[in-house]
C-alpha cells in the first residue's frame, strides 16, 4: 500500500500507485472478457470511475492464440487504466482443467503487457476432502517454485501469489508458512485469496470470513491483498472489515443474464420486481415490465448498468465509512440483508478474537459511537477501553459506589447539567472509588467520565438480555479483581432504565461477603 489515508477495523482507505495510475482502495476489480462485453472496458473508466479491472490469459488464448502482433491487453480492450490478468485457475475451479501451463500462462500475461499479473495455481472447492485438498494445495507450491525464477525476471509485471487450501484453516495457515520459509512470499507484489466463488454461492459466509481472517492475520500488511470473484455488493463491508484492499467479480453480468437485479440488501428477480428501488440511469428510465419485454441483449446489459452502478456506490459508502470510523456501523446495517449474512456476523462478533480487531483500529475518532444493541457491545473501540479499565485501574480502597446510567444521555452530560451530582462529586469521599455504569460498556471509572468514548455516543436505549447480562459480567469482573468489600449503588438519571438496571445488580453478589446497598443521589 502506498498511502494510507484512514483505516478501520482491518479496512484501509488508500492508494495503490500502480503502472497505469492511482488506484483508491478497497475496490471492486470488475471482470471482462478479453473479446465480448456487454459493458466495455472504456464505460467501466468513463461511466463508473473504475481505473482497474481483471481479464483472463486462459480465455485469451483460447479466443486469439498465442498473441502476435497485439502491443498490450490495453490495446486490445480499448482500456487506458490498470489491468490484472488471471492466469486460468477460475476455469479449472469450474470446469475441472484448462488446458495452459504455468508457463504459458505467465508468458501470455507478460507478453500482452499486464499490470498485475497471477501464477497458475489449484484451486480448492469446498467439496474436497482434506486429503484433496492438501495434495493441491501442494500442487500450487510446486507451480509457484516453477514459475519463480520466471516472477523473478520480468520486473515490469506486478506479480500476484495466490494463496491456497480452500476451506481448510490449517491448510492456509501451512501454504502461507511454506512459501514464506521458501522466500516466495516477500518477491509477490500483490496476495490473493482464491476459492471462494462456489462458497459464496453456497451462502457459506462464515467459512469466508474464517478464510480471509486466516489468510490477512499470517500476511504482511504492506502488501495490497486480494480476494477472487468477491460477487455481491452486500458482502463488500464485510470482506473490507476483514483486511481485503481489492476483490474481483463477474457478479455484475452473470446476474444480469439470469435476470437477477441486485441492491445492497439483496437480490431480487426480474419477474418478482414491482418497480425499481434504486434511482441510477437504468432504474430512472425503465419498469421491471418493460425490460422484461425488451430483446434479452437489452435486458441483458441494463441489468448489468445497473448492477455495477450499486456496486460502485457501495464501494464510495465504504469510503466514507472508512474515512468517517464508522465501518462498523455499517457491517451491524448489512449484517441485516441476509439471514446466513447476520449468522456470519454474529461469528465475526463473538468467535473471532478481540484483538484481532482492535489492533488495527484507531484509539480515538473524531466522531461518537453509535450503539444500537448487543452487537454493538463487542466494537472494538468498547472491547478495548472495557480491557484497558481492567488492566490498568488501581482502586483507592475497600468502598466502591456505582453511579447507574441509563445511556439516555452521557456521563458527562449529566454531570455538566446537574449542581447536586457536581457537588457530590467535588465532595466526595477520599475512602470510597467511584464509578459509572453503562449498560453497553460496563464500569467506567469517574475519572475517565470525559475521555473517548465513555461520553462520545448515542444509544438507541434498546436494553436487550444480552446487552444487560454482558454489561453485568464486567461489573462482577470489575469488583471481583479489584476486591471491595462495600458497594453503594445509585442511579444518576431519572429514566426508568436506570433504576431497573440498579435494582438488578445486587443481585451478582448474593454469595458474596460484600456490603451491597441501593441508596438515591441524596445519600451519598
Amino acid at each position: 500500500m502506498d498511502d494510507i489515508i484512514a483505516s478501520d477495523l482491518h479496512g484501509r482507505l488508500g492508494i495503490l500507485d500502480l503502472p497505469k495510475g492511482k488506484v483508491t482502495t478497497p475496490t471492486l476489480v470488475p471482470v471482462l472478457d478479453p473479446k465480448n462485453n456487454i459493458v466495455s472496458a472504456e464505460e467501466m473508466n468513463k461511466k463508473f470511475g473504475f481505473n482497474f479491472i481483471i481479464s483472463s490469459a486462459y480465455l485469451f488464448l483460447k479466443r486469439h492464440g498465442i498473441p502476435d502482433g497485439i502491443k498490450s491487453i490495453h490495446e486490445h480492450m480499448g482500456f487506458e487504466g490498470n489491468i490484472m490478468m488471471d492466469s486460468g485457475a477460475y476455469q479449472i475451479l469450474a470446469y475441472g482443467d484448462a488446458d495452459i501451463s504455468p508457463i504459458q500462462s505467465l508468458q501470455i500475461q507478460t507478453d500482452l503487457k499486464a499490470d498485475i499479473g497471477v501464477i497458475l495455481d489449484v484451486p480448492t472447492p469446498p467439496t474436497d476432502t482434506y486429503r484433496q485438498a492438501k495434495r493441491k494445495m501442494e500442487e500450487t507450491i510446486n507451480r509457484v517454485k516453477m514459475s519463480f525464477d520466471f516472477v523473478k525476471r520480468t520486473k515490469e509485471v506486478i506479480w500476484t501469489l495466490p494463496i491456497q487450501g480452500g476451506k481448510n484453516i490449517q491448510l492456509i495457515n501451512e501454504y502461507i508458512k511454506e512459501v514464506t520459509n521458501r522466500g516466495y512470499l516477500e518477491n509477490f507484489g500483490f496476495h490473493a485469496l482464491g476459492s471462494v466463488v462456489p462458497i459464496m454461492a453456497q451462502y457459506d459466509y462464515v467459512s469466508l470470513f474464517t478464510m480471509i481472517k486466516e489468510a490477512r492475520s499470517l500476511l504482511p500488511h504492506n502488501v495490497p491483498f486480494h480476494l477472487f470473484g468477491a460477487g455481491h455488493p452486500m458482502i463488500f463491508p464485510f470482506i473490507v472489515a476483514l483486511g481485503c484492499d481489492t476483490f474481483d467479480s463477474a457478479a455484475y453480468v452473470l446476474y444480469a443474464k439470469e435476470g437477477r437485479y441486485m441492491t445492497t440488501s439483496g437480490t431480487y428477480h426480474l419477474t418478482d420486481l414491482f418497480d425499481f428501488p434504486c434511482p441510477c440511469e437504468v432504474c430512472s428510465k425503465w419498469k421491471p415490465k418493460e425490460l422484461l419485454g425488451v430483446e434479452e441483449e437489452t435486458r441483458i446489459r441494463n441489468l448489468s448498468l445497473h448492477n455495477l452502478y450499486v456496486s460502485a456506490a457501495e464501494i464510495k459508502r465504504i469510503h466514507v465509512a472508512l474515512k468517517e470510523g464508522r465501518l462498523w456501523e455499517l457491517l451491524e446495517l448489512r449484517a441485516r440483508s441476509h439471514p446466513y449474512l447476520y449468522k456470519a456476523f454474529q461469528y465475526l462478533t463473538k468467535e473471532v478474537q478481540e484483538d484481532f480487531w482492535e489492533i488495527s483500529t484507531p484509539i480515538t475518532k473524531q466522531i461518537g459511537l453509535k450503539i444500537y444493541d448487543e452487537k454493538s457491545f463487542y466494537r472494538p473501540e468498547l472491547t478495548r477501553a472495557r480491557k484497558r479499565i481492567l488492566q490498568n485501574y488501581t482502586p483507592g480502597s475497600s468502598n466502591l459506589v456505582i453511579l447507574v446510567c441509563s445511556g439516555k444521555k452521557s456521563p458527562l452530560e449529566i454531570i455538566n447539567s446537574n449542581i447536586k451530582i457536581r457537588k457530590m462529586l467535588k465532595e466526595r469521599r477520599e475512602d470510597t472509588d467511584y464509578v459509572i455504569f453503562l449498560p453497553f460498556i460496563g464500569v467506567v471509572p469517574i475519572e475517565l467520565a470525559e475521555t473517548y468514548p465513555f461520553s462520545q455516543f448515542v444509544f438507541s436505549e434498546v436494553l436487550t438480555i444480552e446487552l444487560i447480562k454482558k454489561a453485568k459480567e464486567e461489573v462482577k469482573k470489575f469488583i471481583s479483581k479489584n476486591e471491595y468489600e462495600s458497594i453503594k449503588i445509585s442511579s444518576i438519571d431519572s429514566v426508568e432504565i436506570s433504576e431497573e438496571l440498579k435494582i438488578s445488580i445486587p443481585g451478582l453478589f448474593e454469595d458474596s461477603y460484600m456490603s451491597v446497598k441501593l441508596i438515591e443521589l441524596d445519600e451519598l
